[in-house]
């Protein structure tokens, strides 16, 4: 994926990429203001100082643009090389984009709960976009012909993990990030 986006941006000229940014801080903006749903492209269009019809041309629709923030956003909470390089198995991975996800969490907590509030629609592209990761990790960790017990598995445990993020990002943080990790290192032993 990533490297999916390094050729789009190698195509992209200096103006698309300028466009796509701006259209994306528009949309982050106004989701820590109101729910998803409640927006419109019209209303992107402004924030960002964009016309619709260069909206259009980047973008299909705004959950298309809704796509694309969260292929961007993912780039925040994804693991350096090195903190991959020290994951030894798909427990170490999972414990540790876990702790990355809380603290870009911690960092984006109203937009979280936006797409929690807003139908639905934008958090379900987030946990889309998570699942499928953590599906493709176990893949590319796993052996040759990894099964549909592996794919189960990573749904499985990315599910709930969603699940324990999801309650601590709406409870207001009930619990500090590390008594969340340990936990997950229970579960995971």
């Amino acid at each position: 994926m990533k490297r999916e986006r390094e050729r789009t941006a190698e195509r992209e000229d200096l103006r698309q990429r300028r466009t796509k940014k701006f259209l994306v801080h528009a949309l982050l903006a106004l989701m820590e203001e109101r729910p998803f749903q409640e927006l419109s492209v019209v209303d992107i269009c402004e924030r960002a100082m964009v016309h619709r019809t260069t909206f259009y041309a980047h973008f299909e629709d705004k959950y298309a643009l809704l796509r694309y923030a969260i292929g961007e956003l993912q780039q925040e909470f994804e693991m350096t090389e090195e903190q991959e390089g020290r994951c030894t198995g798909e427990r170490d991975y999972f414990l540790a984009v876990f702790r990355n996800a809380l603290t870009f969490l911690r960092d984006h907590r109203k937009l979280y709960l936006s797409g929690i509030t807003g139908g639905g629609a934008a958090l379900q592209l987030l946990e889309d976009a998570v699942v499928e990761k953590m599906c493709g990790r176990v893949r590319m960790m796993g052996r040759r012909g990894a099964s549909v017990q592996d794919e189960l598995s990573a749904r499985f445990c990315a599910g709930g993990i969603l699940s324990m993020v999801r309650w601590w990002v709406v409870q207001d943080d009930p619990v500090d990030e590390s008594c969340l990790a340990e936990c997950l290192e229970r579960f995971f032993a």
